[in-house]
């Protein structure tokens, strides 16, 4: 657990929307009841506010309940509680071949990754998304990007499963290595600061150097622009004590950090995968 960090307690509020919640499962008309029903299955009720037609449903999300830091996971608690049928989509986008046609990856540590996958889109255009998204990412307090970036954190906030989206055409030498990172190897991230990493953290590197620091952060020289056309889409597993080793040190958590530092479920990773890109091929 967390007890050990004690700028975090091991409890965590996750906000969740009741409109995009009903997407999977038929809630009750009233947030008090779902509330109280969510209480039984230890999910704490912090507090419920309007956000314009929708509610922002705020839960305490003890450390060890990783599956209920996606509406997903939620809703999956409530169909339970309530003995309502769950509906989650079934993501198949259409495919056009092998993504090894454009980039080679390969895992040098598997005891930090293990598992990556990595899905290429070609021919996106990056621009604002549409209202639905912004609206339900406002209401869990997420600012919109841009319509492909916008799409991860949808899914992982849909899902629990982190993604990162990479500008294909920036990763240099059409390669991905999940690997260690050396001792004071340079980093710069997407919040264009530089950071000096070690031996404890794993970083996703291209040919060159490295493009993420995994299950942190993306870097600045590969994110996503709107200059982008090509997209690679990461979702992957990684193990929770390089994430925290390099979240806590370098003092860069972000909602994937939290999220592998407690354990996505496995079982989600293809499936955010398929989710993000259907969607990138739908809004972009």
């Amino acid at each position: 657990g967390n007890s050990s960090n004690p700028g975090n307690s091991r409890k965590d509020p996750m906000i969740i929307s009741a409109a995009w919640l009903a997407d999977y499962v038929q809630v009750p008309t009233t947030t008090t009841r779902l509330v109280e029903r969510l209480a039984l299955a230890g999910l704490n009720h912090e507090a419920t506010t309007p956000v314009g037609d929708d509610e922002a449903i705020e839960l305490e999300v003890t450390s060890n309940r990783p599956d209920c830091l996606g509406h997903i996971g939620v809703a999956r608690e409530v169909a339970v509680l309530l003995g309502r049928p769950l509906s989650i989509p079934d993501p198949r986008p259409l495919e056009a071949g092998p993504a090894a046609d454009d980039v080679q990856v390969e895992i040098d540590s598997p005891e930090m990754c293990p598992f990556y996958s990595a899905r290429v889109i070609r021919g996106v255009r990056v621009g604002p998304s549409p209202g639905w998204l912004v609206e339900r990412l406002r209401t869990v307090g997420v600012a919109s990007v841009n319509n492909v970036v916008d799409v991860t954190n949808y899914v992982m906030l849909e899902s629990g499963q982190p993604l990162h989206a990479f500008d294909l055409a920036r990763l240099r030498g059409g390669r991905i290595i999940v690997r260690r990172a050396l001792p004071g190897e340079p980093f710069t991230a997407i919040n264009h600061k530089t950071y000096s990493l070690d031996e404890r953290m794993c970083v996703i590197a291209d040919a060159e150097g490295p493009v993420a620091l995994a299950g942190v952060m993306g870097g600045a020289e590969s994110e996503i622009t709107a200059e982008t056309v090509d997209v690679l889409i990461e979702s992957a597993q990684f193990a929770p004590l390089p994430v925290r080793a390099a979240a806590r040190s370098l003092v860069l958590a972000s909602g994937s950090s939290y999220r592998f530092e407690r354990g996505p479920d496995p079982a989600m990773v293809d499936w955010s995968s398929r989710r993000a890109a259907a969607l990138i091929l739908e809004l972009a």
